[in-house]
């Protein structure tokens, strides 16, 4: 059961992590308007930010080196979408 839930939660925060580079790619390619990159935003930051604290809650019970993994994953994906955020503001 539990190697169940640790399945469980890696593709639930790998899923969150994908839906929300492709909701951030959708915003900025629509040019017209800045108001969907920044919704987009907003919402790609709220799912990365879900799956890392998802991730780190069970890292702290469970310390395995795939947990940490993908919360450096998710730190970089952050960095990443700020990045071209502000770059496409200005």
């Amino acid at each position: 059961m539990e190697e169940n839930q640790i399945r469980k939660v890696i593709i639930m925060s790998l899923a969150g992590l994908l839906i929300g580079s492709l909701l951030f790619i959708f915003g900025i390619s629509i040019q017209d308007s800045i108001l969907p990159l920044i919704v987009n935003y907003v919402f790609a930051m709220a799912l990365y930010l879900s799956s890392f604290l998802a991730v780190y809650n069970h890292y702290k019970k469970q310390k395995q080196i795939i947990f940490l993994y993908i919360m450096v994953l998710s730190f970089v994906f952050i960095i990443i979408i700020t990045i071209a955020m502000i770059t496409n503001l200005l």
